[in-house]
């Protein structure tokens, strides 16, 4: 009987043996699939990231160009009111011309009297050079300068003085 008992207990350890190989073969074929299952989130999670990069590249670009579109309509915006302020300008400083007050603008217009004034000083042409004007330390310092002026024979030196 002891080789029946043993050839059951050897059966009964192959079986045993059997099943955990087939229990770790199913773990590892879990594992396998999970490991699988990850790589593809892996991927996807990459491919995200790149259209991140993407989407973001993107908008930096078309906000980019709408910033510079912004600026374009902001300048051309300036352009245009400058001349029509000019032609504005013009007009009054007719008025004026013609004997209009700027006070008379002022409240034809709805404009402030400080702004009209403004206006009509912007509308004058420019000052022509002006021959230069003597100034009394300009003609003082030319007098000086003059060998032949009482200014110049005359010391500064009080002993001099005191002794002419």
């Amino acid at each position: 009987m002891a080789g029946k008992s043993r050839t059951k207990n050897d059966r009964q350890v192959r079986d045993r043996v059997a099943e955990l190989a087939a229990a770790r073969d199913r773990l590892d074929a879990e594992e396998a699939e999970r490991r699988r299952r990850e790589d593809e989130a892996f991927e996807r999670y990459a491919r995200a990231d790149a259209d991140a990069v993407q989407v973001a590249a993107e908008r930096d670009t078309a906000l980019a160009d709408l910033e510079a579109q912004a600026q374009r309509v902001r300048d051309d915006a300036d352009t245009r009111l400058g001349e029509i302020e000019q032609r504005q300008r013009e007009i009054l400083a007719e008025l004026h011309g013609a004997g209009r007050k700027a006070d008379d603008l002022a409240t034809v217009f709805g404009l402030a009297v400080k702004r009209v004034r403004t206006l009509l000083r912007q509308a004058r042409p420019p000052a022509a050079p002006a021959a230069p004007v003597a100034t009394p330390q300009a003609v003082a310092a030319s007098d000086s300068a003059a060998p032949d002026t009482p200014a110049a024979a005359t010391s500064t030196d009080p002993a001099e003085q005191a002794r002419g």
